[in-house]
């Protein structure tokens, strides 16, 4: 095969439609999709069509490590807006509306002209998901962004939003029934740390596709109403029900809602864990006139778990389980007292634990862990003993049929919690182990950063495929 012919044939792919190179491109971070213009002349200025535009740095991560190198932090905003304002400088040649549009750095007040300006020019591609992600943790909202849309400046192409989350931005009361009244195809609002401005919002029938209200750290938000709505999921993350009349709490009232049936909730840190499992009731406790109705909970925990954390109320149709663990779960902290709270869900069918990444453990250490595996494993501690002898908890976790461990490495305190269930769940058919790691995005709670381990990851899959090689035959076990 000559030169020529090899060059032709492994250039294959850009003889493909726009449309499936756009596809590609998709699947592509920005700067990984703009740097495809340095392939060929048919690859050039291909990205400008992209239906979203993601410009996500994860300032987070980003602006800590450069707080400890001691760098200028208001050059590296400077230089986030250059690098934005340079893209807008080609992208008005683009009529391609916009699926969706991100903007997520450490922007305060004294930008707003800048932000002003990129919205509104998504606004004029008709952006579908809009999301402003403005991490100004050293300011007070007094600095935080304004968002400039209300009652008297409301934009046409604004009625086309779907999706629209707000993080460290102002928006007052006013604002948010201007979008909620306007914004009829409107199916997911999410607010998170909105400032001293709202203090209510109440989402209607007026939105017939709405199906998620994301509520997350907003102390000034003291009454949430959803009224005859369609809405199937709320996410939300704070104080529940107040202990004593000092305390400042949101309220939902929940009227009309059949098809809620999926819950996430996350409680405020407090000062010490047994603040924390009490907000953690105080929450669901505010949700109590749908309960009944739910298939889906979701917990973050930020604390070890004991046996004396329990949940309280009753939860009769709940299917699925699902608790997330923070990376303060050291691998000698025993997972098992999460079954007791099964017993609040007597028609419990899925189960799911999804570990963030344990900086303390290495998987490496763990291969061999002579006497206290065996101490673990084998049901001889205390949290054991007390979940083997709790009858409705083992009804309760005898309907389990389906057990999902995300971020599973293979540590103690994992594999104890796999082989519990497996020994104990008679109706158990199907186990899926996922290794790869993760943590939770500080800015959106509900939101996850995958870790780039391969070398824990590879180890954490082989020591699953050795320590579970011997479950028993009828339960299908998977190992991503």
């Amino acid at each position: 095969m000559t030169m020529l012919s090899f060059q032709f044939q492994g250039d294959r792919i850009s003889m493909l439609p726009d449309d499936i190179l756009l596809l590609i491109l998709s699947c592509l971070s920005l700067k990984e999709a703009i740097r495809s213009s340095l392939l060929c002349s048919r690859w050039r200025n291909l990205w400008i069509f992209l239906p979203k535009l993601d410009l996500d740095l994860d300032s987070t991560t980003i602006l800590l490590q450069y707080h400890r190198k001691a760098y200028n932090i208001t050059k590296l905003r400077s230089d986030y807006v250059r690098w934005v304002d340079r893209i807008f400088t080609i992208l008005p040649n683009s009529s391609t509306n916009l699926v969706r549009f991100k903007v997520a750095f450490d922007l305060p007040l004294s930008f707003s002209g800048c932000v002003d300006y990129w919205v509104n020019s998504a606004l004029r591609r008709k952006v579908e998901s809009l999301d402003l992600i403005l991490n100004t943790y050293a300011y007070s909202p007094e600095e935080f962004y304004y968002f400039p849309y209300h009652k008297g400046n409301f934009p046409d192409n604004l009625k086309l939003l779907k999706r629209l989350s707000l993080h460290c931005v102002n928006v007052s009361d006013a604002a948010v029934a201007c979008l909620l009244g306007n914004c009829v195809l409107l199916e997911q609002l999410s607010l998170s740390r909105c400032g001293r401005m709202l203090s209510s919002l109440e989402v209607g029938g007026t939105l017939p596709v709405f199906k998620c209200l994301e509520i997350s750290q907003c102390p000034s938000l003291s009454l949430v109403v959803v009224r005859d709505s369609n809405i199937v999921c709320i996410k939300y993350a704070g104080l529940g029900r107040p202990h004593c009349r000092f305390e400042l709490h949101c309220r939902f009232e929940l009227v009309g809602v059949p098809r809620l049936t999926q819950l996430w909730i996350q409680a405020a840190h407090g000062q010490d864990r047994n603040f924390y499992i009490r907000s953690i009731r105080g929450i669901i406790d505010m949700f109590d006139s749908v309960l009944p109705q739910l298939h889906t909970l979701k917990i973050y925990y930020n604390y070890k778990i004991t046996c004396n954390d329990t949940l309280q109320s009753m939860m009769p149709n709940l299917k699925e389980l699902v608790v997330v663990v923070e990376s303060e779960f050291s691998d000698n902290c025993s997972l098992v007292p999460i079954i007791k709270w099964f017993s609040v869900a007597p028609c419990l069918q899925r189960f799911v634990l999804e570990a963030s990444h344990q900086d303390e453990t290495n998987a490496k250490i763990n291969e061999l862990w002579g006497p206290k595996r065996d101490y673990l494993i084998n049901g001889s501690d205390y949290h054991v003993s007390e979940i083997n002898n709790n009858n409705e908890v083992q009804l309760a976790y005898s309907h389990i049929k389906e057990v999902e461990f995300f971020g599973y490495r293979g540590v103690r305190n994992h594999l104890q919690m796999i082989s519990w269930l497996v020994r104990h769940g008679v109706a158990l058919e199907r186990i899926v182990v996922d290794p790869r790691s993760f943590e939770i995005r500080p800015n959106m709670p509900w939101d996850r950063i995958s870790r780039i381990q391969m070398d824990d990851e590879i180890i954490a899959r082989k020591l699953a495929k050795k320590q579970l090689r011997h479950v028993n035959s009828r339960i299908n076990v998977n190992i991503l």
